[in-house]
């Protein structure tokens, strides 16, 4: 799966949440919906999010429902960091 800005998106990868955030998250593609359409979203689980005012680190295992044109780095560096590289 590639968005819009070219990202290649495979189930399996992580992402982390802009460091902007007070709480960054690293969520795992776990499946696509709506693939094809306007509306195609990658479905995540939070694998993790780190509270960066207490240090605090939570497994909270939710899972959340991303557009995937939004899963991407801007030029200013906001939105969304890919973790790994090898696409799991």
């Amino acid at each position: 799966m590639t968005n819009r800005h070219g990202d290649e998106l495979k189930i399996g990868q992580n992402w982390l949440d802009h460091p902007a955030r007070t709480t960054r998250r690293t969520l795992r593609i776990d499946r696509f919906e709506a693939v094809g359409t306007a509306y195609a979203a990658a479905v995540c689980t939070v694998v993790s999010a780190y509270d960066q005012d207490t240090g605090v680190v939570t497994e909270p295992g939710r899972v959340v429902s991303i557009k995937i044109d939004s899963l991407h780095t801007t030029a200013t560096g906001k939105g969304y960091l890919r973790v790994d590289t090898d696409g799991a």
